[in-house]
């Protein structure tokens, strides 16, 4: 049975009944945000109230049913006032808004957040993602969302196709149809919590550069590095996948470089393998043409890039978390969890 707790005009009342265990069924967890919600809303008109409870109990069975099919076991976190706290606030904005779009981001970052215990770092962004994100348009999101595939997200590729297909899988879902945006809405993101405009930019070309300088090179003549035929047998080295003249080194990028260094002992020639892998790379018309080539969207998105704040734009831990939401439910669920950027 739940125990209701009554207070005034403007408190907030998440104590349930006291045998509450981890052992929460679904439908215990369920008549919890039904009652903490019945208690805290805001009282409306007959019509309104009869939406509003409508309302979350949508919210509700939706984030429930997403609850179940990834980590059933979270159910026991529904006892703890920080959960319903959070749960709460979820159904409070989708009660208010009904905006679908806000409500799935929602979903998903409270789903993520009852993962979590025990006042954990990843908790208490997650806590502030969920109040943060109402206070940004669903473009602003969307802006937060490309900017974190652009600067944040790593997919491997060992072939230039490969490359052309994470591009295609992972950036086009979330880059489509964005709009440029103007710099006083870079200006409200920042204001929000969600980031910072730096001094310094990063190009369009430095996102590709930075992730696959191995699938981007030119290569090499053995003969510029005569120091480098003795690695050879080491498997440093691979024919150029732009030119098999040529020589390049057996990485895509710096995480498989450093890994072939803690193999084999390359001594004072470490520091000069990591500058040879990003030696010549092709052009910047070259990787522009490359990309963009690949759909239009790609060329929009180098406009917008070039033409607004977003190229100096970094995020923060909240910020992070909002557009993770927004990317996985683009992606689907097979995109990495949130727990890789938030450790």
């Amino acid at each position: 049975m739940n125990q209701r707790q009554t207070g005034g005009d403007n408190s907030t009342n998440y104590q349930v009944a006291g045998d509450l265990h981890a052992g929460l069924s679904y439908r215990d967890v369920k008549e919890i945000a039904y009652d903490v919600f019945r208690q805290n809303f805001t009282h409306l008109a007959a019509d309104a109230s009869a939406v509003a409870e409508e309302r979350a109990r949508e919210i509700c069975d939706k984030f429930l049913n997403k609850l179940i099919e990834e980590s059933p076991e979270s159910l026991g976190n529904a006892k703890n006032p920080d959960f319903q706290r959070a749960l709460f606030r979820v159904q409070e904005e989708y009660a208010t808004t009904g905006d679908e779009n806000l409500g799935d981001l929602l979903v998903d970052m409270l789903v993520d957040r009852s993962k979590q215990s025990g006042g954990s770092f990843r908790q208490v962004v997650l806590n502030e993602a969920l109040k943060t994100a109402p206070r940004l348009t669903s473009e602003q999101v969307a802006m937060l969302g490309a900017v974190f595939m652009a600067r944040y997200v790593n997919v491997p590729a060992r072939s230039i196709p490969q490359m052309y297909a994470n591009l295609r899988n992972y950036w086009l879902p979330v880059i489509r149809g964005l709009s440029q945006p103007s710099d006083a809405n870079m200006g409200h993101i920042a204001y929000a919590g969600c980031g910072s405009i730096s001094l310094a930019s990063v190009t369009f070309t430095q996102l590709f550069l930075e992730r696959y300088p191995g699938l981007l090179t030119l290569g090499f003549e053995e003969e510029q590095y005569s120091w480098i035929s003795e690695f050879k047998d080491k498997g440093v080295t691979m024919p150029c996948l732009r030119d098999p003249t040529k020589l390049q080194l057996a990485a895509t990028n710096s995480t498989e470089l450093e890994h072939v260094l803690t193999k084999v002992n390359f001594g004072e020639y470490a520091d000069n393998l990591r500058n040879l892998l990003k030696a010549n790379p092709i052009s910047g018309e070259a990787i522009h043409a490359e990309i963009e080539a690949l759909d239009s969207e790609f060329k929009r998105f180098s406009e917008i890039w070039a033409n607004s704040a977003i190229k100096s734009f970094d995020l923060t831990s909240v910020g992070i978390a909002i557009a993770h939401a927004h990317c996985r439910r683009l992606l689907g669920s097979a995109f990495p969890a949130v727990d890789i950027w938030l450790s």
